[in-house]
């Protein structure tokens, strides 16, 4: 090879080093790519539901927190066409003074059309409930001419009394539990425009009937109609009951709701599911975002009861976990298992996904390691957390503190997003300061300052889930 060869040779290496040094500071600026999902069984399907279970967090620092999160997440899959389960469902409607005029007439259009839309085989009941109880329709098979009765009984339906919510909500189960059984949709639709005040009240007394319905085997969904019902109670009996909080502010839009939900229940693909998180010795659980939790199962053991899950449903549950930061190595971080019945074959079936991280000294590997995608929702369900939190401090008249909560978390949210460069944190972030303007124009009493609160915190469960 001759000077000037050499000359040229090294002057291309020279050229092809800078321009890899200018990429490298242009790329500079961007996000890291997204590293793939770990390997091993980090996702996994069985029948129609898939599970994930991915650590916010690749590599964690030795010495650190230890702090991390992990995203569990259901979808329904439609790669085989599901069996679509018989319906046992009793709708239980509230028929107390203040449902008098337009409510009452959405809720019975609601009804008839819902009843219109369910197919030969189904069983539907109509409670009705004021101050007392009324089985208006037992549990009745849609065939025959049994539609066209249950119609015209529809009809019959007047307001009258208060709002004895327990009574309806009990003998709509005991409808549903007279037909029910594992090869079907056991469900109760209970909907209130008021406050309890007869029979049970105390909100956590509710929340027990509506856990021990869902131990029967028949789920619960509330839908809160108006601004004068508890959203508080009504969400907790949903969340206690293993079903779906709806809030409808106007009445008329009552039909599109009862369609939604039966939509769900048409499309189900994973009944009776629950998550059974079991964390690995010395690994703490610090938060489950959105969901209630029981513990009694075991001292490292946590179940979530959960909704049926339908075709093309994905569901998030976001858990915050301290891992031990002493050495560097890899660290078990959990086994998640999810137990449901498979209409296909009306079997109770599972799926068990695990999780681990790495321990490192090595702030390169940890910053490399992260998963934008589950450290943004993550951020978002916090943020939902303390969007809840700021308008329960609004609809007590704290009005203060409902500012401070949620400017706080504005300055959280933009400062996680300088790096994560989510779309949808860029769109909450907006929704947050939507929130903070209404608080400041709206007095917490007054209808205004009513709906902002039911409003934002159905937001707030939206965002949980």
């Amino acid at each position: 090879m001759n000077r000037t060869t050499v000359i040229v040779a090294a002057a291309l290496a020279l050229a092809l080093a800078a321009i890899l040094v200018a990429r490298g500071q242009e790329d500079s600026t961007r996000p890291d790519p997204l590293p793939p999902p770990p390997p091993g069984p980090s996702s996994v399907s069985k029948g129609n539901v898939s599970l994930s279970a991915l650590p916010s967090d690749r590599f964690v620092k030795v010495g650190g927190s230890g702090e991390l999160f992990l995203d569990v997440s259901l979808a329904g899959l439609g790669k085989r066409r599901a069996k679509q389960l018989p319906i046992n469902l009793a709708l239980v409607i509230d028929r107390s003074g203040s449902m008098a005029g337009a409510k009452l007439e959405h809720a019975r259009e609601a009804a008839r059309q819902l009843v219109a839309r369910l197919r030969e085989g189904d069983r539907i009941a109509i409670v009705t409930y004021g101050s007392d109880v009324t089985v208006l329709v037992p549990s009745t098979r849609i065939e025959g001419d049994a539609r066209a009765r249950v119609t015209a009984a529809i009809e019959t339906i007047v307001d009258r009394g208060g709002t004895y919510l327990s009574g309806g909500l009990e003998t709509g189960r005991q409808e549903v539990l007279k037909h029910g059984r594992e090869g079907m949709v056991n469900r109760v639709v209970l909907f209130s425009d008021g406050q309890a005040n007869e029979g049970i009240v105390e909100p956590t007394e509710l929340s027990r009937l509506s856990r021990q319905t869902l131990g029967l085997g028949v789920h619960v969904t509330t839908m809160g109609v108006g601004l004068d019902f508890n959203e508080n109670v009504m969400t907790a009996i949903a969340e206690h009951g293993g079903g779906h909080y709806y809030f409808i502010r106007d009445s008329s839009s009552m039909a599109s709701i009862f369609s939604k939900e039966l939509e769900t229940l048409l499309a189900t693909v994973a009944k009776s599911a629950r998550l059974t998180l079991t964390l690995e010795p010395g690994v703490e659980l610090l938060d489950v975002y959105g969901y209630t939790y029981d513990r009694a199962i075991g001292a490292r053991q946590y179940a979530i009861e959960l909704p049926d899950l339908y075709g093309g449903q994905q569901r998030k549950v976001i858990c915050k976990l301290r891992v031990p930061a002493g050495h560097e190595g890899k660290v078990a971080l959990a086994r998640v298992e999810v137990s449901f019945v498979d209409p296909e074959s009306n079997a109770r079936e599972s799926a068990v996904a695990t999780a681990s991280v790495t321990l490192t000294s090595d702030d390169g590997q940890v910053e490399s390691g992260k998963d934008r995608n589950v450290l943004a929702r993550a951020e978002q369900a916090q943020a939902a957390k303390n969007l809840g939190a700021a308008m329960e401090a609004y609809g007590r008249g704290d009005v203060a503190r409902a500012q401070t909560i949620l400017a706080d978390q504005i300055r959280a949210t933009e400062g996680a997003n300088t790096k994560l460069r989510s779309r949808d944190l860029d769109a909450l972030v907006g929704k947050m300061r939507a929130r903070m303007r209404g608080a400041q124009s709206a007095a917490p009493g007054s209808a205004e300052g009513r709906s902002l609160v039911k409003e934002g915190k159905y937001e707030a469960y939206q965002l949980a889930k």
